[in-house]
């Protein structure tokens, strides 16, 4: 396996949000300057001692894709110039927590064979997102 990472240019995300359950939710994530060729999302959920987990990536010229078992509930935009969108659908309570956009440059090849792996270099601010209950 062969992995480069390469330390890049900050990131801004949207401001904190407020939204109640079910309604749909468009976070962004833009760089600086556009250098980067893969751009992340990540979610902490509120709970305590929650871990954090990758949502979904895009890697620039290609197709974002959405992490097995949340492709029915999130969607992501490609990289479109220098941004990326993360939607969640119809918002529940547990999408409360905390999202950070990350990004990576890559560069080299996995020999033939190998697992290729990108991991972001960098993560922007945290952006917090709190659903509130239809029923409060």
């Amino acid at each position: 396996m062969l992995l480069l990472y390469f330390p890049v240019v900050a990131l801004e995300q949207s401001p904190d949000m407020v939204v109640k359950e079910g309604q749909s939710v468009n976070l962004e994530c833009s760089q600086m300057k556009s250098s980067s060729t893969t751009l992340y999302w990540f979610m902490r959920p509120s709970e305590k001692n929650s871990s954090l987990t990758q949502l979904a990536f895009a890697i620039e010229g290609g197709n974002a894709e959405v992490e097995k078992g949340f492709e029915s509930h999130f969607k992501s935009s490609d990289i479109k110039g220098d941004s990326i969108t993360l939607t969640i659908e119809r918002a529940f309570l547990n999408d409360s927590g905390t999202y950070y956009c990350a990004e990576s440059e890559h560069s080299g090849e996995a020999a033939e064979g190998a697992e290729h792996k990108l991991v972001p270099a960098h993560t922007g601010p945290a952006l917090h997102l709190r659903v509130l209950s239809q029923a409060g």
